[in-house]
């Protein structure tokens, strides 16, 4: 019984791509969301069902942006030689499935309703991912206006909606320099992610003509629009959230991680690119965002409560795989490169 249950939420990860964003894309957005908690002087337990809530709403979210992707790409996809899961699916099947994933949306939407700025936040966010995917509107094909549907929907959109969901159920008032900041680096962020994307997908696209704003300009262009443009923003906002905590804690987990970044790239030749894809996937400052980011607010948290030491095992539970691959570079590098370094093994 517990197998086939097992298997079966295999398949539904699988159908919804969940493993393509729950951890780069919830794990950030969480961290928004204790970072806002942290700038209120508000503990984290306090606040504990507002945090499930903003999991479930965003959970819903993503799966919409999935499932109607997958539904609308179905024909390019099998241009471009790509895997889609609803191929071959029926009708009714995907009927169903749009209606199991609405529903509950809406059900969210009317708990939101005595805060219509967050309501129309959220709202927002599920119709930008409708207008990027259904014709006749469908703006991934429309060059410019897909990368920025998509900059909105998966960085400013859910990132500003929870820090606003947060400042609600705490009753506080928020500096509007928090918000500000957060609104610019999501932005930028995920614009880089849709860069990235598009530079990545630029070939399948081409050959399924689907019209992108990769295709409709180059990657190299892309690329110049990331490293010279979009990252310089991004990181100078981060900066300026990251000064507003005055903690020297936020500060050293950056540093941890860009020590770990130059020592895989010193012993392991291992790059790590700003927008280019690689064949690795090493884009900068993502291991950061996906761990240390939420985790700084934890910790700071954890200093003012201790009994929010329990987020600090639930986010070692949901994040396990990517805090085993940081300690296990870190051990690797610390048992072994960094010891042959100064002591050479003799020939």
């Amino acid at each position: 019984m517990i197998n086939k249950f097992i298997i079966q939420v295999q398949k539904l990860v699988t159908l919804i791509r969940a493993k393509d964003w729950w951890v780069s894309k919830l794990g950030p957005i969480l961290g928004t969301a204790y970072g806002t908690a942290t700038i209120l002087d508000v503990s984290l337990f306090s606040i504990w069902s507002s945090l499930i809530f903003l999991l479930i709403a965003l959970f819903l979210d993503a799966t919409f942006a999935s499932l109607i992707n997958n539904i609308c790409d179905q024909e390019e996809d099998h241009l471009s030689g790509k895997v889609n899961y609803m191929v071959g699916r029926s009708s009714l099947f995907i009927a169903l499935i749009l209606t199991a994933n609405i529903l509950p949306g809406i059900v969210v939407s009317v708990l939101l309703r005595q805060t219509p700025l967050i309501l129309g936040v959220y709202v927002s966010n599920w119709l930008v991912f409708a207008i990027y995917s259904i014709p006749p509107i469908r703006l991934k094909q429309r060059g410019f206006w897909g990368i920025l549907a998509i900059a909105l929907g998966e960085g400013f959109l859910p990132h500003l909606f929870a820090a606003l969901l947060i400042v609600s159920n705490a009753h506080k008032g928020l500096p509007v320099i928090w918000i500000i900041l957060i609104g610019v680096w999501s932005f930028a962020n995920g614009l880089r992610c849709i860069l990235w994307h598009q530079m990545g997908d630029f070939e399948n696209d081409l050959r399924a003509r689907i019209n992108t704003f990769a295709v409709n300009r180059s990657p190299q262009t892309l690329q110049k629009l990331g490293k010279w443009i979009v990252f310089p923003v991004e990181i100078t906002a981060l900066m300026g959230m990251l000064f507003l905590f005055q903690n020297t804690l936020v500060w050293i987990l950056l540093l941890i991680y860009l020590i770990t970044e130059y020592l895989r790239h010193y012993f392991w030749k291992l790059e790590i690119r700003i927008v280019a894809p690689s064949a690795d996937n090493r884009m900068a400052l993502f291991e950061y965002y996906e761990i240390f980011y939420p985790l700084g607010f934890i910790y700071l948290a954890i200093g003012k409560d201790p009994i929010n030491l329990i987020f600090l095992g639930i986010y070692a539970i949901f994040y396990s795989k990517r805090l085993w691959w940081w300690l296990r570079d870190i051990y690797s590098l610390l048992r072994w490169e960094i010891p042959k370094y100064f002591h050479p093994v003799e020939n």
